[in-house]
């Protein structure tokens, strides 16, 4: 099997990331957990990818929790009869290399160049679901729908 990085770049080459995965989905199961325990001996092939300062890492996983807490906050438009709308977002790409700044969805729908940006990350999330989920048949509508916005983005 031939491994590689998708979005974001590891220190390990992914061939051995896929490996070490590999041997724990045959062994005990490839669990978050099961994958840093894996880990935690200095000489893991993987151990380099995690943080082991125990104050460090807690910061970031209370950042983790942050992201979470902010992409799950909604709003309800009172004029609109709809479900609730995320009330912020994060216009930045990519959480590791730039965690990027919450915007109210209020404000980035009153401003044509935020609008534009959101509705960018939009379309490239689309893609992203195609590319995870390409293999499924039954969601062969779904991946049409997606086509179809990106032909509307090249006759423009």
């Amino acid at each position: 099997m031939i491994y590689k990085w998708k979005t974001y770049s590891y220190k390990t080459d992914p061939a051995i990331a896929g490996s070490v995965c590999e041997e724990l989905n045959q062994t005990v199961g490839l669990t978050p957990k099961n994958l840093v325990d894996a880990s935690r001996p200095e000489e893991a092939p993987l151990h380099n990818e995690f943080e082991w300062n125990d104050s460090l890492a807690a910061e970031e996983y209370r950042r983790v929790q942050a992201r979470l807490l902010i992409s799950n906050l909604a709003i309800v438009i009172e004029e609109q009869k709809q479900e609730p709308v995320r009330a912020f977002f994060s216009l930045q790409h990519g959480f590791r290399k730039n965690p990027g700044q919450y915007e109210s969805t209020i404000t980035i729908m009153s401003d044509d160049v935020k609008r534009e940006n959101l509705l960018k990350k939009a379309k490239n999330e689309l893609k992203a679901f195609r590319q995870k989920y390409q293999m499924l048949s039954e969601l062969a509508n779904v991946f049409e729908a997606i086509n179809a916005v990106e032909v509307e983005d090249d006759d423009e």
